[in-house]
């Protein structure tokens, strides 16, 4: 039955699925099972047909779909190729440090990710434009990871200051580098990505083969 479907688990623990399935049948409840229906079974219902309403999860799968072509054309402009539809228009410029906090605030998928190295490498930070930028979109670790992946390929002294800065005063949250499962994110991410408490697999000879095919 429903209850019993291990996405289910995500949000109730075993005894409150337990203790569903028993209210539904019609079954008699302990006190103890009671307590569990009215302080937080009630509760986790209501608040899932509050976000049902909302179609919350077809607005946040909306967002996948977005359009792309502003990134795909300033990622050209900035020295990473990318194949760009004949038929489109010119979109609009924006700056190397808006364009990283876009990808990673709004499109952050594998091949971005691994463009943002190469773009490091191939242009000039304005390193006060990207502390605002990594301020307001709360992706201080992200940057931090990406410049120190750049440096690995490259020695950039001008970002030492920039990069140490990061290091030091890291947000202590873990998140994803891009969306994928927790517990096997944790398990497989390399350590040097953890170490800035983020989670993905990217590993530092895909960036280096990346950066010999675009540098």
């Amino acid at each position: 039955m429903l209850m019993k479907e291990p996405i289910i688990l995500k949000i109730f623990g075993e005894v409150e699925v337990n203790t569903i399935i028993k209210k539904m049948e019609g079954k008699k409840l302990k006190q103890t099972e009671k307590n569990y229906l009215y302080r937080s079974i009630r509760p986790k219902l209501i608040a899932a047909e509050i976000l049902s309403q909302a179609k919350i999860l077809k607005e946040i799968n909306k967002r996948k779909h977005k359009d792309t072509y502003l990134i795909d054309y300033n990622l050209a402009r900035y020295g990473y190729d990318i194949i760009l539809p004949k038929k489109k228009k010119r979109a609009k410029k924006i700056s190397l440090e808006d364009l990283i906090g876009e990808i990673l605030s709004k499109h952050s998928n594998a091949r971005y990710i691994e463009a943002i190295p190469i773009l490091i490498i191939k242009n000039k930070l304005d390193k006060f434009k990207m502390l605002d930028v990594a301020a307001k979109f709360g992706i201080k670790n992200k940057i931090g990871y990406l410049i120190e992946t750049a440096m690995i390929i490259k020695e950039m002294p001008y970002l030492k200051d920039l990069l140490s800065y990061f290091s030091e005063n890291k947000s202590r949250e873990i998140a994803f580098l891009v969306e994928g499962d927790y517990d096997f994110l944790m398990k497989t991410s390399p350590e040097r990505i953890k170490k800035w408490m983020l989670l993905g697999r990217f590993f530092d000879e895909d960036f280096i083969e990346n950066a010999r095919l675009y540098t």
